[in-house]
């Protein structure tokens, strides 16, 4: 139960944190510039977006794991 729970705030941070990411980048674009939220990301945020995605992954891989077992 306790991986469970685990791996639900894992994934939880994970999406929260891809998500906060993207809407600070877009807010730091001129309104109107880009048409698209990821136009709107430098090379260097990508690393960071993709921490999150894992993060998001992995979690949900140890949840599910973990509800199978019980």
């Amino acid at each position: 139960m306790k991986k469970m729970v685990f791996g639900i705030g894992l994934l939880l941070s994970g999406i929260i944190g891809f998500v906060g990411w993207c809407i600070a980048a877009v807010l730091l674009v001129e309104p109107g510039a880009r048409s698209r939220i990821l136009g709107c990301l430098n090379g260097e945020e990508w690393i960071v977006l993709l921490i999150f995605a894992v993060m998001a992954v992995a979690g949900l891989i140890i949840s599910v794991i973990e509800l199978k077992k019980d």
